[in-house]
């Protein structure tokens, strides 16, 4: 019998109401929003720059990338401060939840409702011991080369 591996540990938040997580490997911290600094001419799910101990972080908007609805527009706002490609990109999210153990070899396919930008942007659906969680794909959600030049076709 094969030895099994340890599960992954999942950092989990709300987006609109909906469980998301990543993995944890990938995220450096969580910090409160706060002094965000808007940026012109960005794309329109990047919600600003923060400045983290003296490194420019950009921060993009996941409810606006994943084009999830709002539910509430005071909920908290929390950034998760995560590595992808060598840099550090804050993900905002509205709020923070719990760090847990996932099998993540074992992801469900996503649900044929989704839209075609959030089946771009997750993995899959991780079943959790409190609730199903879309596991979110960092380096696909970040890959800006690809979507500008997405973008421009489109325009």
């Amino acid at each position: 019998m094969p030895l099994q591996e340890e599960p992954t540990l999942v950092s989990t938040f709300y987006i609109g109401g909906t469980l998301m997580g990543v993995n944890a490997m990938n995220v450096q911290e969580v910090v409160q929003l706060h002094n965000l600094t808007p940026v012109h001419h960005a794309s329109d799910y990047i919600a600003g720059i923060i400045n983290l101990r003296g490194q420019i972080v950009t921060v993009v908007d996941l409810q606006r990338r994943l084009e999830i609805d709002q539910l509430d527009a005071r909920s908290a706002r929390d950034i998760f401060i995560v590595s992808s490609h060598g840099e550090n990109i804050g993900l905002l999210v509205d709020e923070a939840s719990d760090v847990i153990p996932a099998d993540m070899d074992n992801l469900a396919p996503l649900p044929a409702n989704m839209s075609l930008t959030q089946q771009k942007f997750l993995k899959g659906i991780c079943q959790s011991e409190i609730r199903p969680i879309a596991i979110l794909d960092v380096n696909s959600l970040l890959s800006v080369e690809e979507d500008e030049t997405a973008s421009s076709g489109r325009r």
